[in-house]
């Protein structure tokens, strides 16, 4: 999900390396534009807006950080997705500030402290921050396609 202030490289990092791993991954905007700037002034257009998009069968709801992580809090309906997808118990993950969102909406949410880069508590994935975006991205590629295709992108990106 984007919203305005969002982490440039916590965004598109872990969307590139999704889409490398051909997992089918929407940027939904939740500003009611599909142009969404973020935190470092780069415009990203998103693929949907929040309120038009049908959320059929998805794996995973994302939520990169940055300054404008606080406006999640502000947007009912992924609020209101993200407890369905956690009573689901289907995949969530988040990096940086946006973690605190899970805390604050969803019991029992790991937050990410150090040493750890990127931790898996059930259906729930954090990440540290933008030095982890690679990371968690490949993390995800794992618990959705399996150690073999994480391993091969780490070493086609060179993340090795």
């Amino acid at each position: 999900f984007l919203t305005d202030g969002f982490e440039t490289v916590e965004a598109l990092a872990v969307v590139d390396i999704l889409r490398r791993a051909d997992i089918k991954t929407d940027m939904i905007s939740i500003t009611g534009d599909i142009n969404v700037k973020s935190a470092q002034g780069v415009i990203v257009q998103a693929d949907e807006l929040l309120d038009e998009y049908v959320f059929e069968g998805d794996e995973l709801l994302f939520l990169p950080g940055g300054p404008g992580h606080k406006s999640y809090y502000d947007c009912k309906d992924l609020l209101e997705l993200l407890k369905e997808y956690n009573k689901k118990n289907n995949r969530i993950a988040a990096i940086c500030a946006a973690p605190s969102i899970l805390e604050m909406q969803l019991t029992g949410a790991v937050i990410i402290t150090a040493p750890e880069r990127v931790v898996t508590d059930g259906n729930i994935t954090t990440s540290r921050g933008m030095g982890t975006s690679l990371d968690l991205g490949l993390e995800l590629v794992r618990l959705i396609k399996g150690e073999e295709l994480a391993e091969q992108l780490r070493t086609s990106t060179q993340y090795i």
